[in-house]
């Protein structure tokens, strides 16, 4: 008779064996709801066995994923008749004129255009871009799907992140990300003499360090 074996010893189990072996254990069960799946060949069902319980192993987590987004939306359609607050309207109205200003000022690119012109490979242009900024190297604001990398954050002559973004970025840690970045490296700053840092960080980049260090201290001291 050949033994069944208990995959994962949790709440979801799965069981493999032969037919009746299966039954045989599945009636001594307590679980409610039970999935079978039978294969005439060994070798399909071993690698079958390695999938299922894979899936067995997440399956909570998707499952809580799941609910948490089913939520969201029921929350979101319910939501629908509550109007903003005046406050509330002005200031997202200031928030998409802001974005707009930044993505029409053509200081940034896709990061896809960004590694055509750092000449990487065509076939995955997204990858290293996406590795420059998961090491903090360059940050990224997100516009629609797609990563716009500063043209700014870039040395001109192989269009790689300069140095200073790195610790610019160390600075701020989770304080500024993205479009926060965006916004500091584009307004004006009075540790700058009112110009901004974007346009100080090719001829004073430790400058712009200083800067980024002085308004990390008012963040924390504000």
């Amino acid at each position: 008779m050949a033994q069944i074996k208990q995959i994962q010893n949790v709440r979801s189990a799965v069981l493999s064996g032969t037919g009746r072996d299966v039954i045989r254990q599945l009636n001594r069960s307590l679980e409610r709801r039970t999935v079978a799946v039978t294969f005439a060949d060994d070798e399909q069902g071993a690698a079958a066995e390695r999938v299922i319980h894979q899936v067995v192993e997440f399956l909570p987590q998707l499952i809580h994923e799941r609910q948490e987004e089913t939520l969201k939306r029921v929350v979101n359609v319910l939501l629908t008749d509550v109007t903003p607050s005046k406050a509330a309207r002005e200031q997202a109205r200031m928030l998409i004129e802001a974005k707009t200003a930044i993505l029409n000022s053509g200081d940034f690119l896709p990061a896809t255009e960004v590694a055509k012109l750092a000449g990487f490979s065509a076939s995955n242009l997204s990858v290293q871009p996406n590795k420059w900024k998961r090491n903090r190297e360059i940050f990224a604001i997100q516009h629609g799907r797609e990563d716009y990398l500063p043209l700014y954050g870039l040395d001109p002559r192989d269009h790689r992140p300069r140095k200073e973004m790195a610790e610019i970025l160390k600075i701020f840690g989770d304080a500024k990300e993205g479009w926060g970045l965006a916004f500091w490296f584009a307004g004006l700053n009075s540790f700058l003499d009112d110009e901004r840092p974007q346009d100080v960080l090719a001829t004073d980049p430790e400058q712009v360090i200083a800067a980024a260090k002085d308004e990390m201290a008012e963040l924390q001291h504000g």
